[in-house]
């Protein structure tokens, strides 16, 4: 599994894979990003998580003066080895953090083998 970056115009979350004997997760870091705004895809061996973030407005429609954080969307791509099974992926979301877990195809999964006689 490959880490491709992408355009300028977004930023790109922090991201940590581990690799477990069933499978790799992504923890994708997406603060300031709701569940709804979370656009996962694979697509050509590439799997892409984007996060929309919300505009930043206060009361009665006000903008802040001075902010330290950017207002741009996340984007990061992750192409994928023939080693994962795109059928299961399967993500959740809690407290900003983005897991996609990415199981392994069985045929790669070790496995006991028992001997006969």
């Amino acid at each position: 599994m490959n880490c491709t970056s992408t355009s300028t115009k977004f930023l790109r979350p922090a991201a940590t894979v581990i690799e477990k004997p069933e499978g790799f997760v992504i923890e994708a870091d997406l603060p300031g990003v709701a569940r709804e705004g979370i656009e996962l895809n694979v697509e050509n061996d590439v799997l892409t998580i984007q996060g929309k973030r919300g505009a930043v407005t206060g009361n009665n429609g006000t903008r802040p003066l001075y902010r330290e954080s950017s207002s741009l969307d996340y984007r990061r791509a992750f192409e994928l080895g023939r080693e994962i099974d795109r059928s299961k992926v399967t993500a959740r979301f809690e407290q900003g953090v983005l897991q996609v877990f990415l199981p392994k195809a069985e045929s790669l999964k070790p496995r006991r083998i028992d001997i006969a006689g």
